[in-house]
């Protein structure tokens, strides 16, 4: 009697354990479906697919969506990408799929790509160019040394040594700066704290000066540029990007566009500025500006944030990780040696990336 006691428990054991199987466990929505079928530029469009299409465990997907997807934090959106494919996306909080979102300082990323373009083709002779060149009212006797001998790659890198505040009320310069018709010359107008090169600190302002040269030089609006060469061909087509009332675009910030089109950027830099066969922007420049400028200021490259230390952490990132990041946490990650990209976008200061991406490690 015992022995047919045993056979039955191990029969009923058995068919619970098939029909948990794998093959038979029934993900969230926010997990993806379909097949790897292959590269592609997803030009009109994202394809989806599988975690395990592409080497990742779906259950360790959903542990990780239950970090960025807590009620402690206002997650709105979020995709994560892997050789191409979504395979995690979801939209929260009243936020829904298509809505464009504000991305505050990622526009400074987008700044970096624009440049880097504009030197690709001529526009701009190198980074070591003296601002000066461009901005002749600088070169008069009563202006600072210091503020003549800032160049491009101090803009790019936050080493201008412009006296700039983005804390408080009264001294908060980027209210001060949206009260002004010209941002140009309001960053132009203000005065030098320290020698150019020497201090990193964190400055919006500088990126006005980015843009002014782009306008200088090209004869076009950054947007109207970025639209003309890069944009468009990677279908980013309705990106909104304001300007000020010179039609000079707010560098540092002021983009709004779809998470799908945040990671299509992201997918540019992972491609190495190569769009279906398109070298939009240099590699050179790719590496260059996803790279420490200076090995005292390792969490930075050219409008870029570098490794987990752009986000204050211990956590074991890959070094080659890359970010653009803003306000109340906006992100695109990009790490290369795992040909992922995460975009997250919401309305909190709390969301600390950290966990969440080794989380998506881990389910490799």
């Amino acid at each position: 009697m015992k022995y047919y006691i045993n056979i039955v428990l191990i029969s009923i054991i058995s068919v619970f354990l098939l029909s948990c199987s794998d093959d038979e466990v029934t993900y969230p929505d926010f997990i993806q479906e379909g097949i790897y079928d292959g590269d592609y530029f997803p030009t009109s469009q994202w394809r989806y697919c599988s975690p395990e299409e592409v080497g990742m465990s779906s259950a360790g997907l959903v542990e990780a969506i239950e970090n960025i997807s807590n009620e402690k934090y206002t997650t709105q959106g979020y995709l994560v990408i892997k050789d191409g494919y979504i395979i995690a996306e979801d939209y929260l909080r009243g936020f829904e799929k298509g809505q464009k979102h504000s991305s505050f300082s990622i526009a400074k990323s987008f700044t970096s790509a624009v440049i880097g373009i504009a030197i690709d083709q001529n526009y701009i002779t190198g980074v070591e160019d003296k601002i000066s060149a461009y901005y002749p009212a600088l070169n008069h006797d009563t202006i600072q040394q210091w503020k003549k001998d800032i160049t491009i790659e101090n803009l790019l890198t936050m080493t201008s040594g412009i006296n700039w505040s983005e804390s408080g009320i009264g001294t908060n310069d980027i209210f001060q700066i949206s009260l002004s018709s010209n941002y140009v010359d309001y960053v132009l107008n203000k005065s030098i704290e320290v020698e150019p090169g020497t201090r990193w600190s964190y400055n919006s302002g500088e990126s006005m000066l980015l843009s002014g040269i782009v306008n200088i030089t090209t004869g076009k609006s950054m947007l109207e540029f970025a639209n003309e060469n890069f944009l468009n061909t990677i279908g980013i087509n309705d990106l909104e990007w304001i300007s000020d009332n010179e039609n000079h675009t707010v560098a540092g910030w002021g983009i709004s566009a779809t998470t799908h089109d945040y990671a299509k950027f992201g997918y540019l830099f992972l491609n190495k500025g190569n769009w279906d066969g398109a070298q939009l922007i240099s590699e050179n420049w790719i590496n260059q500006s996803t790279t420490s400028f200076n090995e005292s200021i390792p969490y930075y490259g050219y409008l870029w944030w570098l490794s987990g230390e752009a986000i204050d952490s211990s956590a074991n990132l890959p070094e080659d990780i890359y970010m653009a990041i803003g306000a109340f946490g906006q992100y695109i990650i990009v790490i290369p040696s795992e040909n992922i990209i995460i975009v997250r976008v919401g309305s909190d200061l709390n969301w600390n990336p950290d966990e969440f991406i080794q989380l998506i490690l881990d389910a490799l």
